[in-house]
C-alpha cells in the first residue's frame, strides 16, 4: 500500500470517529433537552402531522392567537404576552410547523408562510376557533399575513 493511501485511510477513519462521536453526543443532548422541556399543551392532527398548541385563559372570552418568530417556539410568546393576555382573553399559543413540539410534515415546503398559515388555520378550525386576533412576531408576522 502506498504511503498516501495509508494516510488517506487514517484520515478517513479519524473523520468517521469524530463525526460518529458528534452524532452520539447530539443524540444524547436532544434526549436531555426533550426530557427537561416536555410538551406543555395539546397536539392537534393536521395534514400529514401534528401541531402543538397551548390554550390559556377563559374559554368564553375572545380568542387571541400568538405566533412566535423565526428561531423560537411558543414559550417565547407565552413569556412575553401570554400570561398577561390570558387574564382577559382565551390565548392560544402555537409551535409553528417545524418548531418546538410541532411537526413539519412536508419538510422545507412547510417553511413557507402560506403553507404554515394553512396548517395553523386547519388546527384552529379543528379545535373550534372561528374568529381570532392574531399577534405575531418576526417570521410569525409573515405567517399571520398569509
Amino acid at each position: 500500500m502506498a504511503r498516501w493511501q495509508h494516510k488517506t485511510i487514517i484520515a478517513l477513519a479519524a473523520a468517521i470517529a469524530v463525526f460518529g462521536s458528534a452524532a452520539v453526543y447530539t443524540s444524547f443532548g436532544i434526549e436531555r433537552i426533550e426530557k427537561e422541556n416536555p410538551p406543555s399543551g395539546q397536539f392537534v392532527d393536521i395534514d400529514g402531522g401534528r401541531l402543538h398548541l397551548v390554550d390559556m385563559g377563559p374559554t368564553d372570552a375572545p380568542v387571541v392567537v400568538l405566533l412566535h418568530g423565526s428561531s423560537a417556539n411558543l414559550r417565547d410568546m407565552k413569556l412575553a404576552l401570554g400570561k398577561q393576555l390570558s387574564e382577559r382573553y382565551n390565548v392560544i399559543l402555537i409551535d409553528r410547523p417545524g418548531h418546538g413540539w410541532s411537526d413539519r410534515p412536508d419538510g422545507l415546503d412547510d417553511a413557507a408562510p402560506d403553507r404554515q398559515a394553512k396548517l395553523i388555520a386547519e388546527a384552529l378550525h379543528k379545535i373550534g376557533v372561528g374568529r381570532a386576533v392574531l399577534v405575531a412576531h418576526s417570521w410569525g408576522g409573515a405567517v399571520a399575513l398569509a
